[in-house]
């Protein structure tokens, strides 16, 4: 009995973390498809890959710190409100 607690609290921990990483790779992915269509339509706008590529190395935390990455975790949100199974298809 005193090693279920444990190991209910582990996995209520690693679901929620795996949530998050979910999230996180689908606003990785939906802001390099953005910059990739910057690109094309307004390159004055656009950055370039390296600084796309750093910023993604960045912790969760701190990428939640930019307003714009803020809106694509809430695009991702939306994705997965409509269609959860297929959101954690895409995003494993």
């Amino acid at each position: 009995m005193n090693k279920i607690l444990p190991i209910i609290l582990i996995t209520i921990f690693s679901g929620c973390s795996n949530h998050d990483v979910k999230f996180e790779k689908c606003a990785d992915s939906m802001f390099i498809l953005t910059n990739e269509l910057m690109k094309k339509r307004l390159p004055a706008e656009a950055k370039p890959t390296k600084a796309i590529e750093e910023f993604n190395s960045n912790s969760y935390s701190k990428k939640k710190e930019y307003n714009f990455y803020k809106a694509l975790i809430k695009i991702c949100e939306l994705k997965h409100s409509e269609n959860p199974e297929k959101f954690y298809l895409d995003y494993k």
